[in-house]
Protein backbone atom coordinates (compact mmCIF):
# COMPACT_ATOMS: atom_id res chain seq x y z
CA UNK A 1 0.00 0.00 0.00
CA UNK A 2 1.08 3.71 -0.69
CA UNK A 3 -0.14 6.74 1.20
CA UNK A 4 1.08 10.25 -0.43
CA UNK A 5 0.68 12.46 3.10
CA UNK A 6 0.18 16.35 1.88
CA UNK A 7 -0.46 19.16 4.59
CA UNK A 8 -0.93 22.77 4.37
CA UNK A 9 -1.99 23.44 0.95
CA UNK A 10 -3.10 27.12 2.08
CA UNK A 11 -5.17 27.65 -1.10
CA UNK A 12 -5.96 31.18 -1.36
CA UNK A 13 -2.40 31.43 -0.77
CA UNK A 14 -0.53 28.46 -3.49
CA UNK A 15 0.72 28.36 -6.29
CA UNK A 16 -0.86 26.97 -9.28
CA UNK A 17 2.56 25.43 -11.02
CA UNK A 18 3.04 23.65 -7.94
CA UNK A 19 -0.26 22.60 -7.88
CA UNK A 20 0.06 21.20 -11.17
CA UNK A 21 3.49 19.67 -10.27
CA UNK A 22 2.41 17.86 -7.19
CA UNK A 23 -1.07 16.64 -8.72
CA UNK A 24 1.00 15.24 -11.73
CA UNK A 25 3.51 13.49 -9.24
CA UNK A 26 0.74 11.68 -7.11
CA UNK A 27 -1.34 10.49 -9.98
CA UNK A 28 1.98 9.09 -11.49
CA UNK A 29 3.11 7.54 -8.22
CA UNK A 30 -0.24 5.48 -8.06
CA UNK A 31 -0.81 5.64 -4.66
CA UNK A 32 -3.78 4.38 -3.18
CA UNK A 33 -4.79 7.09 -0.76
CA UNK A 34 -4.07 10.60 -0.22
CA UNK A 35 -3.71 11.92 3.74
CA UNK A 36 -4.12 15.99 3.97
CA UNK A 37 -3.12 17.16 7.35
CA UNK A 38 -4.53 20.43 7.78
CA UNK A 39 -4.43 23.88 6.61
CA UNK A 40 -5.88 23.40 3.08
CA UNK A 41 -6.73 26.52 2.85
CA UNK A 42 -5.18 30.15 3.89
CA UNK A 43 -8.15 32.07 5.57
CA UNK A 44 -11.33 29.69 5.37
CA UNK A 45 -13.11 31.65 2.98
CA UNK A 46 -15.37 30.19 0.76
CA UNK A 47 -13.75 30.23 -2.78
CA UNK A 48 -10.57 28.41 -0.82
CA UNK A 49 -13.30 25.23 -0.29
CA UNK A 50 -14.09 25.23 -3.71
CA UNK A 51 -10.44 25.67 -5.13
CA UNK A 52 -9.51 22.89 -2.14
CA UNK A 53 -12.55 20.58 -3.13
CA UNK A 54 -11.65 20.68 -7.06
CA UNK A 55 -8.31 19.77 -6.28
CA UNK A 56 -9.20 16.63 -4.19
CA UNK A 57 -11.74 15.71 -6.88
CA UNK A 58 -8.97 15.59 -9.46
CA UNK A 59 -6.63 13.25 -7.53
CA UNK A 60 -7.10 9.94 -8.43
CA UNK A 61 -7.95 8.17 -5.26
CA UNK A 62 -9.90 9.15 -2.08
CA UNK A 63 -8.37 11.86 0.18
CA UNK A 64 -8.09 11.15 4.28
CA UNK A 65 -8.59 15.08 5.65
CA UNK A 66 -8.42 16.77 8.85
CA UNK A 67 -8.73 20.14 9.82
CA UNK A 68 -5.92 22.62 10.45
CA UNK A 69 -6.46 26.29 12.66
CA UNK A 70 -6.17 27.52 9.26
CA UNK A 71 -9.66 26.10 8.25
CA UNK A 72 -11.09 27.95 10.98
CA UNK A 73 -12.93 32.00 9.95
CA UNK A 74 -10.17 34.47 11.59
CA UNK A 75 -11.98 37.00 13.92
CA UNK A 76 -15.41 37.29 12.96
CA UNK A 77 -18.45 35.76 14.31
CA UNK A 78 -18.53 32.39 12.23
CA UNK A 79 -15.23 31.53 13.97
CA UNK A 80 -17.67 31.30 17.45
CA UNK A 81 -20.90 30.72 16.41
CA UNK A 82 -20.18 27.82 13.77
CA UNK A 83 -16.29 27.72 12.87
CA UNK A 84 -16.60 24.47 10.48
CA UNK A 85 -19.47 25.22 8.69
CA UNK A 86 -17.17 25.82 5.38
CA UNK A 87 -14.90 23.03 6.38
CA UNK A 88 -17.83 20.29 6.41
CA UNK A 89 -19.95 21.97 3.49
CA UNK A 90 -17.01 21.60 0.78
CA UNK A 91 -14.70 19.01 2.57
CA UNK A 92 -16.50 16.66 4.77
CA UNK A 93 -18.41 16.47 8.37
CA UNK A 94 -16.01 14.26 9.98
CA UNK A 95 -13.46 15.85 11.92
CA UNK A 96 -11.83 13.25 13.92
CA UNK A 97 -12.16 10.63 10.96
CA UNK A 98 -11.51 6.77 10.63
CA UNK A 99 -10.56 4.36 7.68
CA UNK A 100 -9.50 0.68 8.57
CA UNK A 101 -7.97 -1.47 5.61
CA UNK A 102 -6.29 -4.77 6.36
CA UNK A 103 -2.85 -3.31 6.08
CA UNK A 104 -3.42 0.17 7.46
CA UNK A 105 -5.31 1.33 10.46
CA UNK A 106 -5.98 5.37 10.19
CA UNK A 107 -7.34 7.26 12.90
CA UNK A 108 -7.29 11.83 12.70
CA UNK A 109 -8.41 14.00 15.18
CA UNK A 110 -9.02 17.40 14.82
CA UNK A 111 -6.51 19.51 16.89
CA UNK A 112 -7.56 23.33 16.23
CA UNK A 113 -9.76 25.85 18.44
CA UNK A 114 -11.89 28.34 17.83
CA UNK A 115 -10.56 29.81 21.31
CA UNK A 116 -7.26 28.70 23.26
CA UNK A 117 -6.52 29.97 26.68
CA UNK A 118 -3.37 30.90 25.33
CA UNK A 119 -2.37 34.30 23.43
CA UNK A 120 -1.67 32.62 20.23
CA UNK A 121 -4.70 30.43 18.87
CA UNK A 122 -3.24 28.66 16.26
CA UNK A 123 -1.64 26.69 18.57
CA UNK A 124 -3.44 23.22 18.86
CA UNK A 125 -5.57 20.89 21.90
CA UNK A 126 -6.76 17.72 22.19
CA UNK A 127 -9.55 16.66 24.46
CA UNK A 128 -10.11 13.91 26.53
CA UNK A 129 -13.08 12.63 24.58
CA UNK A 130 -10.42 12.31 21.68
CA UNK A 131 -7.60 10.65 23.22
CA UNK A 132 -10.62 7.86 24.52
CA UNK A 133 -11.92 7.99 20.93
CA UNK A 134 -8.63 7.51 19.48
CA UNK A 135 -8.14 4.66 21.94
CA UNK A 136 -11.22 3.06 21.19
CA UNK A 137 -10.69 3.15 17.38
CA UNK A 138 -7.33 0.69 17.94
CA UNK A 139 -8.45 -1.31 21.07
CA UNK A 140 -9.49 -4.40 18.03
CA UNK A 141 -7.15 -3.15 15.53
CA UNK A 142 -6.05 -6.42 13.68
CA UNK A 143 -4.15 -4.20 10.94
CA UNK A 144 -0.34 -4.81 10.95
CA UNK A 145 0.22 -1.14 10.97
CA UNK A 146 -1.27 1.99 13.27
CA UNK A 147 -1.44 5.42 11.97
CA UNK A 148 -2.83 8.43 13.25
CA UNK A 149 -3.02 12.13 12.10
CA UNK A 150 -3.61 15.34 13.55
CA UNK A 151 -2.36 19.05 12.26
CA UNK A 152 -0.31 20.19 15.20
CA UNK A 153 3.24 18.48 15.53
CA UNK A 154 3.71 16.64 18.81
CA UNK A 155 7.14 17.34 19.11
CA UNK A 156 9.12 20.80 18.39
CA UNK A 157 12.99 19.95 17.75
CA UNK A 158 15.34 22.43 17.53
CA UNK A 159 15.43 23.23 13.68
CA UNK A 160 11.48 23.25 13.72
CA UNK A 161 10.88 27.13 12.32
CA UNK A 162 8.36 27.61 15.11
CA UNK A 163 7.29 26.54 18.52
CA UNK A 164 4.12 24.93 18.99
CA UNK A 165 2.33 24.18 21.84
CA UNK A 166 -0.73 21.56 22.02
CA UNK A 167 -2.85 21.29 24.73
CA UNK A 168 -2.71 17.56 27.10
CA UNK A 169 0.08 16.86 24.85
CA UNK A 170 1.73 14.76 27.42
CA UNK A 171 -1.98 12.49 27.94
CA UNK A 172 -2.08 12.44 24.27
CA UNK A 173 1.79 11.23 23.73
CA UNK A 174 0.54 8.54 26.56
CA UNK A 175 -2.25 7.01 24.43
CA UNK A 176 -0.23 7.00 21.15
CA UNK A 177 1.95 4.81 23.56
CA UNK A 178 -0.47 2.54 25.26
CA UNK A 179 -2.56 2.00 21.58
CA UNK A 180 1.06 1.33 20.09
CA UNK A 181 0.58 3.38 17.04
CA UNK A 182 3.38 2.88 14.99
CA UNK A 183 3.49 6.62 12.72
CA UNK A 184 1.80 9.89 13.47
CA UNK A 185 1.48 12.28 10.66
CA UNK A 186 1.65 16.24 11.65
CA UNK A 187 2.13 19.68 9.44
CA UNK A 188 1.76 22.61 10.55
CA UNK A 189 5.62 23.99 10.79
CA UNK A 190 6.02 23.99 6.88
CA UNK A 191 8.90 21.59 7.72
CA UNK A 192 9.71 18.23 7.11
CA UNK A 193 11.27 15.85 10.18
CA UNK A 194 11.14 12.70 10.94
CA UNK A 195 11.30 12.07 14.81
CA UNK A 196 11.78 8.34 16.55
CA UNK A 197 10.26 7.72 20.19
CA UNK A 198 11.43 4.34 21.47
CA UNK A 199 9.75 2.40 24.20
CA UNK A 200 10.97 -1.19 25.70
CA UNK A 201 8.27 -2.58 23.36
CA UNK A 202 7.64 -0.49 20.44
CA UNK A 203 8.91 2.54 18.00
CA UNK A 204 6.29 5.23 17.28
CA UNK A 205 7.66 7.33 14.05
CA UNK A 206 6.96 11.08 14.26
CA UNK A 207 6.32 12.59 10.40
CA UNK A 208 5.98 16.13 9.49
CA UNK A 209 5.41 17.20 6.16
CA UNK A 210 6.82 20.62 4.41
CA UNK A 211 3.63 23.12 3.14
CA UNK A 212 2.96 21.16 0.25
CA UNK A 213 2.10 24.27 -2.33
CA UNK A 214 1.55 27.69 -0.52
CA UNK A 215 3.89 30.36 -0.94
CA UNK A 216 4.16 30.78 3.06
CA UNK A 217 7.24 28.52 3.18
CA UNK A 218 10.19 28.82 5.90
CA UNK A 219 13.15 27.08 5.66
CA UNK A 220 12.46 24.55 3.46
CA UNK A 221 10.64 24.60 0.23
CA UNK A 222 7.63 22.66 -0.60
CA UNK A 223 7.26 19.21 -0.56
CA UNK A 224 5.13 16.18 0.73
CA UNK A 225 5.86 12.43 2.34
CA UNK A 226 4.98 9.06 0.49
CA UNK A 227 4.81 6.23 2.67
CA UNK A 228 4.53 2.97 0.75
CA UNK A 229 3.71 -0.08 3.47
CA UNK A 230 4.51 -3.91 3.32
CA UNK A 231 3.58 -6.39 6.07
CA UNK A 232 6.29 -5.38 8.22
CA UNK A 233 8.29 -2.99 6.49
CA UNK A 234 7.65 1.00 5.84
CA UNK A 235 9.48 3.25 3.28
CA UNK A 236 9.02 7.16 3.86
CA UNK A 237 10.29 9.09 0.81
CA UNK A 238 10.34 12.65 1.84
CA UNK A 239 10.12 14.80 -1.63
CA UNK A 240 11.05 18.56 -1.75
CA UNK A 241 9.65 20.70 -5.15
CA UNK A 242 12.84 22.15 -7.34
CA UNK A 243 12.87 23.41 -10.98
CA UNK A 244 9.13 22.58 -11.54
CA UNK A 245 8.79 19.30 -9.67
CA UNK A 246 9.00 16.99 -7.14
CA UNK A 247 11.81 14.90 -6.43
CA UNK A 248 13.22 12.50 -3.18
CA UNK A 249 16.04 14.22 -0.69
CA UNK A 250 15.83 11.67 1.96
CA UNK A 251 14.11 8.32 2.60
CA UNK A 252 14.01 6.12 5.64
CA UNK A 253 12.79 2.44 6.02
CA UNK A 254 11.48 0.92 9.34
CA UNK A 255 10.82 -2.88 9.89
CA UNK A 256 9.11 -4.29 12.52
CA UNK A 257 10.72 -6.32 15.07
Amino acid sequence: MKIAHISDLHFGSHDDAIMRALLAHITSAQVDLVIASGDVTQSAAEEEFVQCRAFFDALPVPVFVIPGNHDLPGMDLARFINPFARYKRHLTRDLNPELATSLVHIKGINTARRILPHWNWANGAVSARQRRDIAESFADSPAPWRLFVLHHPLMSPKEFPLDITVFNSAELLKTIADQNIDIVLAGHQHHAYIETRQSDVHKTLFVSASTAMSTRIRRQPQGFNILHFSDRTVRIDLLRYDNGQFTTFEAITHTKP
